[in-house]
């Protein structure tokens, strides 16, 4: 099979199916959605020194392990001595356990504040990549364990994550 997202595209179908049999005419989104509340990521990949913070809020689909979570983050890149503010949409299959595992995918966009670009003017800049500090999208897939405390108020995950961008030299 030539694309490798179908069958978690067929899952993920075949997963919400009773929550996608909807009267259109009379739809709330309201209806089919449970709020998972805010949540606040520690960003750390000390191999590449990339650093920094997201914000989050989460949603489950009722009656399924469907979890979406949309998010602003801000990090530091220091392989490309850049500094970037991000957007991003996350999906997973994550069951309503104390200890849930986790797996899903997702995308962003991170915009630059450095915005350099090759011809720059300067000499005293050494650039590795081309496209050094420039904006781009990124597509993630993910892995993990979430921990709900006793109490259900808090929670701590343990994840790992792999990023694949628009930029060139995409294993950077």
């Amino acid at each position: 099979m030539k694309n490798p997202m179908f069958l978690p595209l067929v899952a993920c179908v075949f997963l919400v199916s009773n929550a996608l049999a909807v009267d259109w005419d009379n739809f709330k989104g309201e209806d089919y959605e449970e709020p998972a509340g805010a949540s606040f990521q520690l960003l750390a990949n000390t191999q590449d020194n990339i650093y920094g913070a997201a914000f989050g809020d989460g949603t489950w689909l009722k009656n399924t392990p469907v979890f979406g979570d949309f998010a602003l983050s801000l990090f530091s890149n220091g392989i490309e001595d850049s500094f970037y503010s991000g957007i991003s949409m996350t999906i997973r299959l994550m069951p309503h356990w104390r200890f849930a595992p986790f797996a899903g995918g997702g995308g962003s966009y991170n915009y630059s504040f450095s915005q350099s670009s090759e011809d720059d003017g300067t000499t005293s800049d050494i650039k590795e990549f081309k496209d050094q500090g420039e904006s781009y999208w990124g597509y993630h897939a993910e892995a993990g364990i979430r921990v709900h405390t006793p109490q259900g108020r808090m929670l701590f995950e343990l994840m790992a994550r792999n990023v694949w961008t628009s930029l060139e030299g995409d294993r950077r």
